[in-house]
C-alpha cells in the first residue's frame, strides 16, 4: 500500500507558473448597494492583474411577466428600449464612479431580460469569459444568483466578492487535499501573486481526520498515533510541494489541522477567520456534465458560510 505522500507523488510532474491574468471578464451587476464592493475589489484586481476586457450585465425581470403582473392596462406604457437604455446609462454612471479606467483594457455593458443565472452563464459563454465574478450581500442574494450555482455551472472560474470583504491581498488561503483539484488551486493562487505589486503570503491548509480507533487493533496510544497521522501529512506536504511547486515551495506556508468533529468547511472557515485571509482559493471538480454537479461537498458549504472572505473557484 502507498503511503499519502508516495501517492501524491504519482500525479502531474511540475510546470512553469506564468502571471495570472484576465483575459475576458464578466462581472453581473444587480444596481444596488451590494455592487459597490464588487466594483471596487474589481478596480484593485485589475489594477494588480493584466486585463483584456471586462463585460458587465444586469438582468431584468421579463417584460411579458411584469405586464401580466400589473394587468392590460401595463402593456405599451413603457418601451422595453426605453428601459433597457436607462439601465445602461445608470450602469455606465455606476462604473464610472467606482473603476479607474486602466490601460488597454476593453469594458462594454449590456442589458439582458430573463433568468439572473442562465443569462449571465449565457452571456459568459458567449465571450469565452474565464472569470466570471458576482457580489454577494450577507444572509441574501440580491441578485437571484447564488454562489454555489454560478461556481457549479460557469464555464471558467468563479470570483465571489461578498460586501464585507476588504480589498486587500496580503494573505491567500489554498485549501489542500492533494488532489489534482488543489494542483490547480494552488497554481493559480501562485499566478495571481505573481502578478500583484507587493506579493501576498500563501497558506496551504490540510485539514485531516483522526480515524475512529476503536475499529483498529492497533498496539499504539492515541497520541502516538495522532504523532503517526501528522508525520504522514507532513511527508505528504513535501512530497506534494517537491512534486508540483518546486521553485515555490520555500514561499508556501503550510498548516496542518486535525478534524476533531464533522465539517470541514467550518474548519476551512474558523481559520481564515482567524488567520486574517483576504482570499480563498479552491478547485472545482472540472467541466464534464457529470463533474459539473460535482462542485465538490466543502467548496459549496464555504461558499454558502463564508459572508466576508473572496473566494476564487478555479477550473
Amino acid at each position: 500500500m502507498m503511503s499519502l505522500s508516495q501517492a501524491t507523488m504519482s500525479t502531474s510532474k511540475s510546470q512553469k507558473i506564468e502571471p495570472f491574468q484576465i483575459r475576458q471578464g464578466m462581472l453581473a451587476l444587480e444596481l444596488g448597494s451590494t455592487d459597490n464592493k464588487t466594483l471596487e475589489y474589481l478596480d484593485f484586481l485589475t489594477g494588480q492583474v493584466p486585463t483584456g476586457a471586462i463585460y458587465f450585465l444586469h438582468v431584468l425581470p421579463r417584460f411579458d411577466v411584469i405586464n401580466s403582473m400589473l394587468g392590460r392596462e401595463a402593456e405599451g406604457m413603457i418601451s422595453n428600449y426605453e428601459i433597457n437604455d436607462e439601465v445602461v446609462t445608470k450602469m455606465d454612471r455606476e462604473i464610472r464612479a467606482r473603476m479607474s479606467t486602466h490601460e488597454g483594457m476593453h469594458v462594454e455593458f449590456d442589458v439582458k431580460e430573463g433568468s439572473p443565472l442562465e443569462q449571465l452563464l449565457e452571456d459568459a459563454k458567449d465571450v469565452n469569459a474565464d472569470l466570471v465574478i458576482i457580489g454577494q450581500k450577507s444572509g441574501v442574494s440580491r441578485h437571484g444568483i447564488l454562489a454555489k450555482n454560478l461556481a457549479r455551472r460557469a464555464p471558467g472560474s468563479t470570483l465571489i466578492v461578498p460586501d464585507r470583504s476588504k480589498v486587500q491581498l496580503k494573505r491567500i488561503l489554498v485549501p489542500i487535499d492533494f488532489s489534482q483539484h488543489s494542483i490547480n488551486a494552488m497554481r493559480s493562487a501562485l499566478a495571481l501573486n505573481a502578478s500583484l505589486e507587493t506579493p501576498a503570503e500563501v497558506v496551504a491548509v490540510n485539514i485531516y481526520e483522526m480515524p475512529n480507533l476503536s475499529v483498529y487493533k492497533i498496539q499504539r496510544t492515541r497520541a502516538q498515533f495522532e504523532k503517526m497521522l501528522r508525520k504522514d501529512h507532513e511527508e505528504a506536504f513535501e512530497a506534494f510541494l517537491n512534486t508540483h511547486f518546486p521553485d515555490h515551495k520555500d514561499h508556501i506556508r503550510i498548516e496542518l489541522i486535525m478534524q476533531e468533529a464533522p465539517g470541514i468547511a467550518q474548519y476551512l472557515m474558523e481559520f481564515a477567520t482567524a488567520e486574517e485571509a483576504d482570499m480563498i482559493v479552491m478547485g472545482a471538480k472540472g467541466h464534464s456534465k457529470v463533474e459539473l454537479l460535482l462542485l465538490g461537498s466543502v467548496t459549496e458549504k464555504l461558499l454558502a458560510i463564508n459572508e466576508h472572505i473572496p473566494t476564487l473557484v478555479v477550473k
